[in-house]
């Protein structure tokens, strides 16, 4: 299997194995209800997703890449972009029953947006520079199973978003100081998943296409 291939349909079993759980989301959830719902549903079925993964990669072709992305669009970020829009498909796209025709009419096409970003991907040189890594976050020179990272990724993007309703619909001086607080301190863990799996993606492809 060649790297084009190999992405693609990483990227197409996270959409369909996360997209049964949004769907099933009550259009008006509950936020604490939904991510407690996000984090069962995770664990149930990472194995499955890492088993795929992994099966996947074991006879996937990386062509060697000489040179290094300097800017922001490396593998690691690129796969940020995808796994945000896989969240932004599950809730907006018209055939979502989150779709609001009010809100959501105008946002375009996001399977074009989606198909553009991949297309990027199968070109994205590893990063020079280590773009999100921060100066606690424990560096590793082995990087853990692409599967892992990808799942990670995707599940701390959709629980950002599951909760961003603080940020857009709410009066933040007018929440309750332990709301506020507990949304602060999931935000910040939640972002500290993210940034780590980010790295572990740079990390894994450095190693595949090195020479």
């Amino acid at each position: 299997m060649d790297r084009d291939a190999f992405e693609g349909a990483l990227l197409e079993k996270l959409g369909l194995m996360w997209n049964p759980f949004t769907a099933k989301l009550p259009v008006k959830y509950d936020v604490a209800f939904a991510l407690d719902a996000l984090k069962e549903y995770s664990e149930s079925h990472t194995p499955d997703f890492l088993k795929y993964a992994t099966g996947l990669g074991s006879n996937v072709h990386f062509p060697p890449i000489m040179d290094k992305e300097g800017g922001m669009n490396s593998p690691g970020i690129l796969w940020d972009r995808l796994t945000i829009l896989n969240c932004k498909l599950f809730f907006t796209s018209p055939d979502s029953p989150h779709f609001n025709p009010k809100l959501h009419n105008k946002k375009g096409d996001v399977r074009s947006e989606l198909s553009s970003v991949l297309t990027a991907l199968h070109d994205a040189k590893p990063p020079k520079h280590v773009l999100l890594a921060k100066e606690a976050t424990e560096r590793q020179s082995i990087a853990p199973e692409i599967g892992t990272s990808l799942w990670e990724l995707q599940s701390s993007n959709l629980a950002m978003w599951i909760n961003q309703d603080l940020l857009y619909t709410v009066n933040v001086d007018e929440v309750d100081p332990k709301r506020l607080r507990d949304y602060i301190k999931f935000f910040s863990e939640a972002n500290r998943i993210r940034n780590a799996a980010i790295e572990h993606i740079e990390l894994f492809y450095s190693q595949k296409t090195a020479n």
